[in-house]
């Protein structure tokens, strides 16, 4: 079993991760800026909700008429806790924006990872990759009907960081072990055999019509 080389190991773990990096860096740039800016815009709704939320809600209530239907004693209760409230809202539009989000970073993603690896980069990565890496490759790539995707390249630079190429090599002599052991073996080789002639049974002199053996000339 050959020990894979740390060198080359070292070598396409960087060159993976540059083609990764180069191929993926436009969703990765697009995910930054929307993220930033749904992060920007909840942080000034919740700022402008827990601001101005005592206003509207007494204007609210002045408009409504509902200062004189529910009277002093109700409004000082209902205007002294409703900071709780808006904190409530705040807090339960910050967890809606939240879940739309992390669905959609989740689904971007899921295409990224799907999204197929061009042939010209797929040249540079056969030339580029030592032995080892290209096996790793070829062993996460099992599916041969489809082309390599950018998952496929993501599943090989982490094979090969936990050392999967010392594996793959460990499997198959194992499983040349065990063809060794159940190959049949021949009870007699073709040596054996010329070595030892079988013996023929000594020749007896004929015998006549009657059973009597016919004279020869020792007997």
């Amino acid at each position: 079993m050959n020990t894979p080389n740390t060198a080359n190991i070292r070598k396409d773990v960087y060159l993976l991760g540059n083609t990764l990096l180069r191929l993926g860096l436009p969703r990765l740039i697009i995910r930054l800026v929307v993220t930033l800016s749904v992060l920007a815009l909840l942080l000034y709704c919740i700022q402008g909700i827990l601001a101005r939320g005592r206003g509207w809600l007494e204007f609210g209530l002045h408009v409504s008429g509902l200062n004189d239907i529910l009277g002093k004693t109700v409004i000082e209760f209902v205007m002294q806790y409703q900071k709780f409230f808006w904190w409530l809202i705040a807090a339960l539009l910050a967890l809606f924006v939240l879940s739309l989000m992390m669905g959609w970073l989740r689904s971007s993603i899921k295409r990224g990872r799907s999204a197929l690896v061009p042939l010209g980069e797929v040249r540079k990565l056969c030339a580029g990759l030592s032995v080892e890496g290209l096996d790793v490759l070829d062993w996460v790539w099992r599916d041969k009907s489809s082309p390599i995707t950018v998952g496929n390249l993501q599943t090989t630079l982490s094979q090969l960081r936990t050392g999967r190429q010392r594996k793959l090599d460990l499997a198959r002599a194992q499983k040349q072990e065990l063809a060794l052991a159940l190959s049949p073996k021949d009870a007699l080789s073709p040596d054996d055999s010329s070595e030892h002639p079988q013996e023929k049974p000594p020749e007896t002199a004929p015998l006549d019509r009657s059973g009597h053996r016919e004279p020869t000339l020792l007997a």
